[in-house]
């Protein structure tokens, strides 16, 4: 065999079966370049660096508004969040755990807790339960065209708000999803529509400016996928994402073109997210740096935090690595873009974090990143592998500490990923050292062999090709 350029570029996509693909792509993502060098490569997803610290307990939603003010719910109180990481408690919810929802009339911000609904005044920065008794109990809310929308829990009707007044509610002021007779899960402004994310079936409203009520159901606009987790509804570039179910079975990951719903996961993904408990409780959100769109699916009992890159196509895990040395799903849970910067709310308490591919850690603690590359092999024919060289942009090391001469482990397969060899290490370079080649010789003869790469120093990573002897 000679020097032979092998993709270590790729998702993760384990298969049921791990000799027929074993791939993982952990903390790693591919990104591709039709004008490079090389036309793919790997990089390192962003780390986190602590911003803000709202209160003690976990935070559950992030809200940019449109004047320019950040809040968050941490526990049951809600927070403003200045540009300098200030953290200033602004009122109290009557729960304190659970997902919640949040949107704002340009006026007020609205706050639901999925049962009940609060409102914070802008003007006079009063933060007030709603207590109007035509209000009902609230799953979810949107703001759309000047109403504040909530669907009714366990049932398919949904409320709106009097004219930009999230205190003010009238019994009769609220209309039914009627193409079919399952619960609503989600309601959702995307597209400039009023969504209705029911548990088995979607349909989707328009403003007619009816005085009676002014939405009605658009003609056509009825689709047979429903809303499995509330709050993995995400609109990205003019369309909508989100965790469907319906009456074959669930965990499929949409985005709606149109009026119509495109399958956007894959078999790995979605036994991933078919194995996992609690999946009414996952969670979306997306956020856009250097040009990639990201759509995040975290909570829910998720091994992973699970992310599709809209820009490619291509879905990649990410996780923190806990206090047993194994993955879990990333901290940050929930997500906002203000101040220029990318925050993200921890999942365990009431930490706000920046979020940025400049930081090489978790707050400090080491990010592990692993690939596990596709299987190679030659119709069942016994090859020896001499060398293996991974093209790390190299001399990235640190001046002192860990990262100084930063490190790549390897370890190898020959059964399809079921057993694995001990680990070999070698350099990607210290600091300035851009000659650095991260080698691995006298791997061995096989008929198929699995490559694994990981590495945990908190240095800048990109892997632009592999080469095979």
């Amino acid at each position: 065999m000679g020097n032979v350029r092998i993709g270590i570029v790729g998702p993760t996509y384990q298969e049921w079966s791990l000799p027929f693909d074993a791939q993982r792509s952990v903390n790693l993502f591919p990104v591709l370049d039709q004008m490079g060098k090389e036309v793919a490569a790997m990089y390192g997803t962003p780390g986190i660096s602590l911003f803000s610290t709202a209160g003690k307990n976990p935070v559950r939603e992030l809200f940019q508004a449109t004047n320019g003010r950040g809040f968050a719910v941490a526990g049951a109180d809600l927070y403003e969040i200045l540009a300098d990481g200030t953290a200033t408690s602004l009122g109290n919810l009557d729960q304190s755990s659970g997902i919640v929802s949040m949107a704002e009339n340009g006026f007020q911000l609205c706050i639901c807790d999925g049962v009940n609904l609060y409102i914070f005044t802008y003007s006079t920065n009063t933060f007030q339960k709603v207590t109007d008794v035509d209000l009902p109990s609230a799953g979810t809310v949107t703001f759309i065209d000047g109403y504040f929308v909530v669907n009714k829990n366990d049932t398919g009707s949904f409320y709106i708000s009097a004219l930009y007044d999230g205190l003010t509610w009238d019994a009769l002021d609220f209309a039914t999803a009627e193409s079919s007779p399952d619960n609503l899960n989600r309601v959702y402004n995307a597209i400039g529509q009023l969504w209705l994310l029911g548990t088995e079936t979607s349909e989707v409203w328009t403003n007619t400016g009816n005085s009676a009520f002014p939405f009605q159901r658009i003609a056509g606009a009825k689709m047979e996928i429903g809303c499995l987790a509330p709050h993995s509804a995400v609109e990205i570039d003019n369309s909508i994402f989100w965790l469907g179910t319906d009456k074959f079975g669930r965990g499929i990951v949409y985005q709606a073109r149109g009026f119509t719903p495109r399958r956007i996961s894959n078999d790995p993904i979605e036994r991933i997210i078919q194995d996992s408990s609690n999946l009414d409780q996952v969670r979306a959100y997306a956020y856009q740096e250097d040009g990639h769109l990201f759509y995040v699916l975290t909570g829910g009992g998720l091994p992973t935090t699970l992310v599709y890159d809209v820009t490619t196509q291509i879905w990649h895990e990410r996780a923190y690595l806990n206090e047993f040395g194994t993955y879990d799903q990333q901290l940050g849970c929930c997500y906002m873009y203000i101040f220029g910067k990318h925050l993200v709310g921890d999942r365990r308490n009431g930490n706000i974090y920046e979020m940025s591919r400049d930081f090489y850690s978790d707050n400090g603690e080491a990010i592990k990143r692993l690939r596990v590359y596709t299987h190679l092999g030659d119709e069942r024919r016994r090859i020896r592998y001499n060398r293996l060289e991974i093209g790390f942009e190299t001399g990235v090391g640190l001046q002192s500490g860990q990262g100084s001469d930063p490190q790549v482990s390897m370890r190898l397969s020959k059964d399809g990923a079921r057993t694995w060899s001990d680990y070999y290490t070698t350099s990607i370079g210290r600091v300035g050292n851009y000659r650095a080649k991260a080698v691995f010789r006298r791997l061995g003869i096989a008929e198929q062999m699995t490559f694994s790469v990981e590495i945990s120093d908190p240095v800048k990573v990109a892997i632009t090709g592999s080469y095979l002897t």
